[in-house]
């Protein structure tokens, strides 16, 4: 009995085909159609063994006339025949339920032996360069898997860590906050005698006022990162001279931290586009940092120049030091501490160099850190001189400020 075959072609690819089919001298009944509605037509009153279709007419083609014809013919093997050598249209097709791709650079031999091969219950017929550029697509879909698995992963343990950070960050929260409100508790208490002599009163109200200045400072620096975060927080950016706030802080500093000598090397004038106040957090920050780094009696300096690109600000100490992926992990998440280098009673509360650096970009400047070979840490931050500029790396030749003798606070 002969075979039932459909052919779906333009008239060029029919007379092709036609002519290889019968050449092959196989028992066949063919019948042709110039254009897919006829070939569903034709499918669904002759139900062909096999059909061959260029997917590339004009009208009803790709995956549209497959499923057509298929669902017109259900029992039909359906062996696409194009010019169109891709693997994504040659998935589409048996992926709508072709049993073949082949391409007509291959010739019509190549569709005589598909379709003998599919009326014998051969499965999946392909173009040989068909089936090199599906598993060429195949083997980078799993290469793409293998990443995006290795990214999930590495997603995952940031996650993670970020999840243990915030852990910690809140049981140094706890710690922090229940510091000073446990000292503004005592005093309060002590302060209700009123037999306390009054010089002692007085001490008592200084370390009063110093515990709710923590305490509030505290509090500024989780507000801060919350604006910071949800994009709210505005500068208050002005043309200032910078000399005089930076010489107050190391005056604070000096006087907050006894233990350490705190010098400064600030030239006059230091001008720069800044909001005073955050930038005071800043270096506020990067001095506070340096000096719960550093052993007593260590000198924590101050230094500042200005450079073609703006305003450099450095802050040494001469501490224990931080590994540079402990500095980065410092910068770049919120809730990093560096245990890795700090006593507990050091740590703080994990937002300072997070929120330093964060600041420093709002500014339009950049902030880095290096550790030095000698021990201890150098934290530097440059910011834009003139309105409109932004600083993007640090500035090639930022080392330490010349060497003249600096000023102790």
């Amino acid at each position: 009995m002969a075979t039932k075959i459909l052919l779906c072609d333009a008239p060029d690819g029919l007379a092709v085909l036609q002519y290889a089919l019968l050449r092959s001298g196989a028992d066949l009944e063919v019948e042709g159609a110039p254009d897919g509605f006829r070939a569903v037509e034709l499918a669904g009153r002759l139900q062909p063994e096999v059909a061959v279709c260029e997917i590339d007419l004009e009208g009803l083609s790709g995956t549209e006339l497959v499923r057509r014809i298929l669902a017109t013919s259900p029992g039909t093997k359906l062996l696409c025949w194009t010019a169109v050598a891709s693997a994504g249209s040659a998935a589409q097709m048996l992926g709508a339920g072709a049993t073949g791709y082949l391409l007509k650079e291959d010739g019509p031999d190549d569709v005589v032996r598909a379709v003998a091969a599919v009326a014998r219950g051969v499965g999946v017929v392909l173009s040989p360069k068909v089936a090199r550029l599906l598993a060429e697509r195949f083997a980078e879909s799993l290469r793409r898997d293998q990443e995006l698995e290795e990214s999930l992963a590495e997603a995952t343990g940031r996650l993670d860590a970020l999840q243990a950070a915030k852990a910690e960050f809140l049981a140094n929260v706890s710690h922090e906050l229940r510091t000073p409100v446990t000292v503004a508790k005592g005093i309060a208490y002590v302060l209700r005698n009123r037999d306390v002599p009054e010089p002692e009163r007085g001490e008592f109200l200084q370390q009063l006022e110093a515990s709710l200045d923590k305490l509030m400072g505290i509090v500024d620096e989780i507000l801060t990162i919350a604006e910071l975060d949800r994009g709210t927080l505005t500068l208050n950016v002005q043309e200032v001279d910078l000399a005089p706030l930076l010489r107050h802080l190391a005056e604070e500093a000096a006087r907050r931290y006894p233990q350490h000598r705190i010098e400064h090397q600030v030239p006059d004038p230091l001008t720069a586009l800044a909001d005073p106040a955050r930038i005071s957090e800043v270096v506020r920050q990067l001095l506070d940092n340096a000096c719960r780094y550093s052993p007593p009696h260590e000198t924590v300096s101050l230094r500042a120049r200005v450079l073609d690109e703006g305003v450099l600000v450095t802050v040494t100490d001469h501490g224990l030091g931080m590994a540079r992926e402990v500095l980065s992990r410092a910068f770049d998440e919120p809730f990093s501490t560096g245990e890795r280098v700090l006593r507990k009673e050091r740590a703080g509360v994990g937002l300072g160099l997070h929120l330093a650096r964060q600041l420093v970009v709002q500014h339009g400047g950049v902030m880095w850190a290096d550790p030095l070979p000698s021990g201890g840490t150098r934290v530097s931050f440059c910011i834009p001189a003139d309105r409109g500029q932004r600083v993007t790396a640090p500035p090639l030749f930022a080392p330490d400020v010349p060497a003249e003798p600096g000023t102790r606070a």
